[in-house]
């Protein structure tokens, strides 16, 4: 399991486990939200974002199934 620490206003980490492909991301407002069938990529893609909330959006939310 990979934890990283995000400098956005939306999401203030992430976690990644490899092995089961699942990404929760833990998010300002306390919320988290765990999605499924993510290729280790979008989480190396996630962390080097220049804005992670706007990468979220734009990469993640609505493409990958919510757990």
């Amino acid at each position: 399991m990979m934890h990283v620490e995000l400098q956005s206003k939306l999401i203030d980490a992430a976690e990644y486990d490899k092995a089961t492909r699942r990404l929760k991301l833990f998010l300002a407002s306390g919320q988290i939200r765990e999605f499924v069938e993510v290729p280790t990529s979008v989480f190396d893609d996630l962390q080097t974002a220049k804005s992670p909330g706007s990468y979220y959006f734009r990469s993640i939310k609505d493409r990958y199934p919510y757990a």
